[in-house]
């Protein structure tokens, strides 16, 4: 039964991450703390999945794009601010 919770966590994980992702390029502008609370889940249950499962490999993926979210999330603004001040907005 531990094993099968390991699993879902990966993939909880593993669906928040990339749903982080999608929501960086398309919905940033409307919700910009939606990617970060899902970035977060996706690191959280990345982790949880890690340690409870066996196969390990939904939970690294799930981490993985956690992180990227995050990082993402914080570069974003950065390059669109530097954009706005190249075109001297």
């Amino acid at each position: 039964m531990v094993q099968k919770l390991g699993k879902i966590f990966g993939i909880i994980g593993l669906l928040s991450g990339l749903a982080g992702i999608i929501t960086i390029w398309f919905i940033y502008i409307y919700f910009p703390a939606l990617p970060l609370i899902l970035a977060i889940v996706a690191i959280v249950f990345g982790a949880i999945g890690i340690v409870k499962d066996d196969s390990k490999g939904l939970g690294v993926g799930g981490l993985i794009l956690g992180i990227i979210t995050l990082i993402l999330w914080i570069i974003f603004p950065l390059l669109f601010l530097v954009l706005l001040i190249g075109l001297n907005i």
